[in-house]
């Protein structure tokens, strides 16, 4: 085995290894990035990239006024589980400042604050109602020259034409472009640059316009690249290396040989969690079984693992394994299976409703993802609700986007003859095609449109705060959320409880050192991301409560690993 000496190392090329990179760079440090794939950028790729970051300067500067102590009332308010609280105070104090760190280290500023995206729970103590998060700018990636091709693709489903990637605001022009001239030029231009892409850079099949996560993934690889920064993909991780207690390297594959590389400073793991490990998952997931989750596949834990094997404890004190999400599977054109996470295209649109085994609702559908999956899985109601449908009709799919069909009759009927989308011509026969009771759903489908005429609805409230409202559909009156569930012929799609990402992880102190099984720190040893463990215990207070811990205690480790006094 040969040896290599650096003075810090990370597992990992997400967005919090990336970002460790960079920040380690920036602080002088000579860094090693080894990615287990031939692929840069994990799960981070396929997100929106968005951060939830109270107080950050794009929030001063936009003359937001929001409050440290605001924010921490509204997590206190919205978490309940008092674990991770130290944690949770350590990333309000210091996650302005890594963000600013980040973004002087590594260019001009490549977030802005999300339009009018308000917390999740809008209405409890301490939330914002403008919102916390921020957005990732759009990318070039041709400014990754060849290196582009080492970027993981997005999902998609949620790219024009599987390649071109969008933003929200496209998303909506593309829906308009029929009634609006202005989103008729919006959406034309969204195609000129999709041929552009295709005439000019086919070598790298897909559009070069990245958004979202794959956008920042692309940013801080381009910083990781002109800072010279070493990275070696195709690289697993095997192991730690011990000095005196002290971890002071990894063994890694490269090449088909064991390889010894030393780090002066620490190995932080970034390795992305475990949705995809059974060995990890089943024990301790096993409400959602393995195969809907919608992260990367090589999301297995590997850094997990090898660090509980050394000792280190794998936090189990959350409310939740998972931040869940309802998941569609569809088969694509090439075979693959794709699993489409129902975040916030469809679930809150007038005219959808979501049924259980009984083809009752059982929650209101315009709430966040995590709760919907956490009222699926009977935490609402302490019975089991699978199998979920949601439920929908012929004016809704013309409309709107329908878990991974566009509305497009085309693509409707693809999905309709794959056995995506159920189809059928009245309500009582979709029932049966679903497997629920037919003068079930039949009550069901009659009460919520009663109400849903005057854009009411008494059982579940949708549309009732400003968080469904922001999802809603602002141009439908009265209410942006509710319409009625009228126009033959009726679709479904079942959903499953899935996931993006899991909470548990690798405990860890407020500066992500991680901790032995007797809450001690194993010197030289840090973990961010997934594969430490979620500082909201368990909750889901907001967008970006991933990715904005994921940085905050990315930097908050290198820090410690260069030398400087924790704060």
């Amino acid at each position: 085995m040969a040896d290599d000496s650096f003075d810090l190392v990370v597992a990992g090329s997400g967005v919090a290894g990336l970002a460790a990179a960079a920040i380690a760079h920036a602080k002088g440090l000579r860094v090693l990035v080894v990615e287990k794939t031939g692929l840069i950028g994990g799960t981070s790729a396929y997100s929106g990239g968005v951060v939830w970051v109270p107080n950050s300067r794009q929030i001063v500067a936009s003359g937001g006024t929001d409050t440290l102590d605001q924010a921490e009332l509204y997590l206190e308010t919205t978490i309940g589980n008092a674990h991770e609280r130290e944690a949770r105070r350590q990333y309000l104090r210091r996650g302005a400042e890594a963000f600013a760190f980040l973004e002087d280290a590594t260019g001009p500023l490549f977030y802005v604050r999300a339009s009018n995206s308000p917390d999740y729970y809008p209405d409890l103590a301490g939330a914002s109602q403008q919102g916390r998060a921020m957005t990732p700018l759009t990318f070039d990636g041709r400014r990754l020259g060849d290196h582009f091709r080492d970027l993981r693709a997005p999902l998609p489903e949620f790219a024009l034409f599987g390649r071109q990637m969008l933003e929200l605001m496209d998303v909506y022009h593309l829906l308009n472009a029929r009634r609006s001239l202005r989103s008729a030029f919006h959406a034309a231009g969204l195609v000129v640059r999709d041929v552009r892409d295709r005439l000019l850079y086919r070598r790298f099949r897909r559009g070069t316009r990245l958004t979202g996560g794959n956008a920042l993934v692309g940013r801080l690889y381009r910083a990781v690249i002109d800072g010279g920064i070493t990275v070696w993909r195709d690289t697993p991780l095997v192991d730690l290396r011990h000095d005196d207690g002290r971890v002071t390297g990894i063994v890694v594959e490269r090449d088909g040989a064991r390889h010894c590389v030393a780090a002066a400073r620490g190995v932080v793991l970034a390795t992305g969690g475990f949705a995809w490990s059974a060995g990890l998952r089943e024990p301790h997931a096993d409400e959602a079984p393995l195969g809907f989750s919608a992260t990367s596949p090589d999301s297995q834990g590997d850094g997990i693992a090898i660090a509980v094997a050394h000792g280190a404890e794998l936090d189990r004190n959350n409310s939740e394994v998972a931040f869940w999400a309802p998941v569609s599977l569809m088969t694509r054109k090439d075979g693959s299976t794709a699993r489409f996470p129902h975040l916030m295209a469809d679930r809150a649109k007038p005219g959808l409703i979501a049924v259980n085994k009984y083809g009752k609702r059982f929650v209101n559908e315009a709430e966040n993802y995590h709760d919907f999956v956490r009222a699926m899985l009977g935490r609402q109601r302490n019975e089991d609700q699978q199998p979920v449908h949601l439920i929908a009709d012929a004016a809704f799919v013309r409309k709107y986007a329908f878990g991974a069909v566009p509305p497009l009759a085309g693509e409707r009927r693809r999905a309709v003859r794959s056995g995506y989308l159920i189809e059928a011509p009245t309500i009582a026969v979709l029932a049966a095609r679903i497997g629920v009771d037919p003068a079930g759903l039949a009550e069901t489908v009659e009460r919520f449109n009663r109400a849903a005429a005057a854009g009411d609805d008494p059982d579940f409230g949708k549309g009732s705060t400003l968080y469904n409202r922001y999802l809603g559909d602002a141009g439908h009156r009265p209410n942006p959320c509710v319409g009625p569930v009228a126009v033959a012929p009726f679709y479904a799609l079942r959903v499953h409880a899935g996931d993006i990402g899991t909470t548990q992880g690798l405990a860890a102190d407020e500066n992500s050192r991680v901790l032995d099984g007797g809450g001690r720190p194993i010197a030289g040893l840090y973990a961010c991301g997934s594969d430490r463990n979620s500082i909201m215990a368990g909750s889901y207070p907001g967008g970006g409560i991933t990715i904005g811990p994921a940085i905050t205690f990315a930097y908050l480790a290198v820090a410690h690993a260069a030398g400087e006094a924790a704060r």
